[in-house]
C-alpha cells in the first residue's frame, strides 16, 4: 500500500515520523490550518491507498465526507490520537485493507487497534477481505453484505446463500521498473520477481511492464519483455512528471540527474491506469526499481 501520513501538531508529527520509519509512508505536516487540511485532502483521497490522520476522528470525518464513494473504491482510512494511544479503522477495512494497516501499526508504536467492522469483531473472514488479499475484486457490493452476513450467522454460504453471488474478479498487474544502464534481464526478472512475492503473487499475473522512454534501448527490460511475451510501454519525461505532481509522489535527486525526472517505477505504472490502487510501492533491489499496480 502507498499511505499518507497527515499530522496537525507538533506531537502528531513526530509520531508521523515515527510511523513512516517504521511501516512505511509519506507525511504531511498541515498544522490547524482546516482550509489547508480541507486543500490536501480533496489532491490526495483516491491518489494514496491509505490515508493516516493524526488528530480527533470527527475533523477527519467532515475531511473525507464529500470524497467518500464506494467500499470497493475508497482508500483505507485511519485515524491515530497524537498520544499514539489508538489507532482506528475507520473507512474501507476491508477491501481497503484498512483493519490490517491499523494492526500493522499498532504494534509497530505499541498501541491498541480499534476494530470495529462485525466480521473481525467476531472472529470471522470476511468474504472482501479474502478477495482483496488474493488480488479478487469483489462485486456486487450489495452481494458482499449478504455473503458476510450469512458467514455471521454461521452458516455455509455455498448452500444457503441463496440466490446471492458474489463475483471475484481476478486483476492483473502492471510493473513499473526503473532499472540502471546495463541491467540484465535477469536481474530485472528476479526483482519483479521478488516483488510479486512480496505481496504473495506469481509473476503470472503481470501482464505489463512500464518505464522511462529513455529506456527504449535498454537491452536488458526489452528482451526480458520479449522472453515474458509482455508489452512494454515508455513514457516521456514530461508524461511521468504529470503523475508525479498528481499523485504526490516522492523523487529521487539521482534519478532525477539520470533519466530527468525523479520517479520512473511508480509514476510509469501509473501512466498505464485510470484509476490506481498499489499493491506494491516503489520497491528498490540491486539496481532496479519496482512498483506493482493493480490494473482495475
Amino acid at each position: 500500500m502507498r499511505t499518507a501520513i497527515i499530522s496537525l501538531t507538533a506531537n502528531g508529527a513526530r509520531l508521523a515520523e515515527k510511523i513512516s520509519l517504521k511501516v512505511g509512508g509519506q507525511t504531511f505536516a498541515k498544522g490547524r490550518n482546516f482550509t489547508k487540511l480541507a486543500n490536501l485532502v480533496e489532491e490526495i483521497f483516491g491518489k494514496f491507498d491509505g490515508l493516516i490522520f493524526i488528530c480527533a476522528a470527527g475533523i477527519v470525518v467532515r475531511m473525507i465526507a464529500p470524497h467518500i464513494v464506494s467500499k470497493l473504491s475508497d482508500p483505507a482510512v485511519l485515524v491515530i490520537d497524537e498520544r499514539g494511544h489508538n489507532v482506528i479503522s475507520l473507512l474501507s477495512g476491508h477491501v481497503g485493507r484498512a483493519n490490517e494497516l491499523a494492526v500493522e501499526i499498532a504494534k509497530a508504536i505499541e498501541a491498541n487497534p480499534v476494530i470495529t467492522t462485525a466480521t473481525d469483531v467476531e472472529g470471522r473472514f470476511s468474504a472482501d477481505t479474502v478477495a482483496s488479499r488474493l488480488g479478487l475484486l469483489p462485486e456486487p457490493k450489495e452481494a458482499i453484505k449478504a455473503i458476510n452476513a450469512a458467514i455471521l450467522r454461521g452458516e455455509d454460504v455455498f448452500v444457503t446463500a441463496g440466490d446471492v453471488r458474489l463475483n471475484l474478479i481476478p486483476q492483473n498487474l502492471i510493473a513499473g521498473v526503473g532499472c540502471r544502464r546495463g541491467t540484465s534481464s535477469l536481474k530485472i526478472f528476479e526483482a519483479i520477481q521478488r516483488a510479486c512475492a512480496m505481496i504473495h503473487q506469481p509473476i503470472e499475473r503481470v501482464k505489463l511492464l512500464a518505464s522511462v522512454d529513455v529506456k527504449k534501448d535498454e537491452i536488458g527490460l526489452v528482451s526480458l519483455a520479449e522472453v515474458m511475451g509482455l508489452e512494454i510501454k515508455f513514457f516521456s519525461t514530461t508524461e511521468l512528471q504529470k503523475k508525479i505532481d498528481e499523485y504526490k509522489l516522492e523523487e529521487s535527486k539521482f534519478v532525477t540527474r539520470s533519466v530527468g525526472v525523479g520517479n520512473v517505477c511508480e509514476a510509469a505504472a501509473l501512466c498505464c491506469v485510470d484509476e490506481a490502487r498499489f499493491a506494491l510501492p516503489k520497491t528498490a533491489f540491486k539496481g532496479v526499481t519496482v512498483a506493482l499496480l493493480w490494473e482495475k
